[in-house]
C-alpha cells in the first residue's frame, strides 16, 4: 500500500511539475534587450508587448531602466507576434490652469508606442530584443 501511495505522490508531483513549466496557455516565454533613443539608453520608461493575432491573450510589459528590460517566464508572456509599444513620459512643467497638476510629455516619437511600427515575434523560452528608436 506504501508503495502504490508513494507511486501516486510522485505522479501527481510530476504532473503539476509539468503543468507548472508549461502554463495552461502553453509554453511559456521571457524576452530581454536594450532601448536607445538617439543612441542614448533610455530611462524610466516602459516597454509593452501587445498580441497580434486573433487567439493570443498573455500581453507583458516591463520596465526600462538604464536602457535594459526583461519579462521573465513567470511573468506569464505569451508566443507569437507582437507590437511593441515603448513609452516615456517627461515633466512638461505646471498645468496653466491648476497650478497643483503637472502636465508630462512623451518624449518617445508616436510610431514607436501609440502608431507603433514595431513587431517582434516571441518564440517559447527566452527571448531577445533590442530597439534603436530615433526622434528623427
Amino acid at each position: 500500500m506504501r508503495e502504490i501511495r508513494g507511486r501516486c505522490i510522485v505522479a501527481v508531483v510530476t504532473v503539476f511539475s509539468f503543468i507548472g513549466s508549461v502554463g495552461c496557455g502553453g509554453p511559456g516565454a521571457s524576452i530581454s534587450g536594450k532601448v536607445t533613443l538617439d543612441g542614448t539608453p533610455l530611462d524610466e520608461a516602459t516597454i509593452t508587448f501587445v498580441p497580434t493575432s486573433g487567439g493570443q491573450r498573455d500581453a507583458g510589459w516591463a520596465p526600462v531602466q538604464g536602457g535594459n528590460y526583461s519579462i521573465p517566464l513567470a511573468s506569464g508572456l505569451g508566443t507569437g507576434p507582437f507590437r511593441v509599444e515603448i513609452r516615456a513620459l517627461r515633466s512638461g512643467g505646471a498645468n496653466q490652469n491648476d497650478p497643483e497638476l503637472i502636465t508630462a510629455k512623451e518624449i518617445v516619437p508616436s510610431r514607436y508606442n501609440s502608431k507603433s511600427e514595431l513587431t517582434v515575434e516571441v518564440k517559447p523560452g527566452p527571448n531577445s530584443a533590442s530597439f534603436e528608436l530615433k526622434t528623427k
